[in-house]
Order: C-alpha cells, then sequence, then structure tokens
C-alpha cells in the first residue's frame, strides 16, 4: 500500500508541477508586452536584414532638406518593421543609439545573427518595467558558430499604453567587440 501512495504522491506533485508551468508559459505567451519585447529582439538578432540596411546605407536614399539629412526608405523601414512597437520619441531615440548596432555590425563584419532564446521577466517592483536576456548565436561563413547574452530593461510608456518608451540593452557580453574581429 505505500508504494501505490508514495506513486500516487509522485504523479500528483508532477502534474502539479506541470500546471504551474503550463501557467507561467501561458501568462507570458498571453502578455503582449513581452510579445513586443521579443518581435523587437528578433528584428535586432536575425540577419542582418538587407532590405532594412540597404535602405540605411544607400547614398541614393540620402536627401538634405532644410539642412537635415533625411532618408525616407530607411524611414519607411524603420516605421514598419519597429513603429507599431514603440512611442514616437522613443523609436528616434532607440534607433539613433540601438537599433542599427547590432546588425549594422554583422554586416560591416560579415556575420549572421540568430536570436537562439529569450527570457523576459516582468518585474515585482516597478510598474511596466521589464528585463530580458537574449541568446544570441553569430558566425562568420565557414567559421565556428558563437553564443552571446545579451541583456536589457525596457520600460512601457504611461501615457501610450502598450508601447516601448525606453529600451536599453545593459550587457551584451562582448557581442560587440566579438563582432569586430
Amino acid at each position: 500500500m505505500k508504494e501505490g501512495e508514495r506513486k500516487l504522491k509522485f504523479a500528483l506533485a508532477v502534474l502539479l508541477a506541470l500546471l504551474i508551468l503550463s501557467g507561467c508559459l501561458a501568462a507570458k505567451a498571453d502578455d503582449p508586452k513581452m510579445a513586443a519585447i521579443e518581435q523587437v529582439l528578433e528584428q535586432q538578432f536575425n540577419g542582418p536584414d538587407e532590405e532594412f540596411l540597404k535602405a540605411m546605407w544607400n547614398p541614393a536614399n540620402k536627401q538634405i532638406v532644410d539642412g537635415v539629412e533625411v532618408n525616407a526608405a530607411f524611414e519607411q523601414q524603420v516605421e514598419e518593421k519597429y513603429g507599431e512597437y514603440f512611442t514616437d520619441q522613443e523609436l528616434d531615440q532607440f534607433m539613433r543609439v540601438f537599433g542599427t548596432y547590432f546588425p549594422g555590425l554583422a554586416d560591416i563584419y560579415g556575420y549572421e545573427l540568430r536570436l537562439d532564446e529569450v527570457d523576459i521577466e516582468l518585474s515585482e517592483t516597478t510598474a511596466n518595467r521589464y528585463t530580458f536576456t537574449a541568446e544570441v548565436v553569430f558566425q562568420k561563413a565557414g567559421e565556428k558558430e558563437q553564443h552571446a547574452e545579451v541583456q536589457g530593461i525596457v520600460l512601457f510608456s504611461n501615457v501610450q499604453k502598450g508601447k516601448i518608451g525606453k529600451f536599453t540593452y545593459t550587457d551584451d557580453d562582448g557581442l560587440s567587440e566579438r563582432l569586430k574581429q
């Protein structure tokens, strides 16, 4: 009888653990903010996206309007790929600081990037604050695959609900330096 009770308790413990785990996964899958973060990371770390970079680098796309360089083709690419996720102000800031950094380095130095895994956590103490860890695989043609763990913080706007108000990489595990090799 004791063997049967032990098996039953073990089976119930496993079932409870699976229910808790599936509940946590469902909560993440149902959170549109986590989905937005993952989409941005996929844009950043899958590629490089040739169409996006061609629009950015092509000098024929650049014009001077009222003393300011304008690249309408690139702005269209930015809007299509990132516009739905960011506030207008943060989209501009993100693109100036981070948005083209990793894809640009990968393009210049001949690397392919692939987002392998993402872990996103909601802060328990700060509303609308998420942290992420992204496992990024990078490789030059014919060379050994390498990995880096990129971490960051994302704050969602209280004004424009569901939009990223601040996106910051906090640690790239040496990825930017290794891409320059």
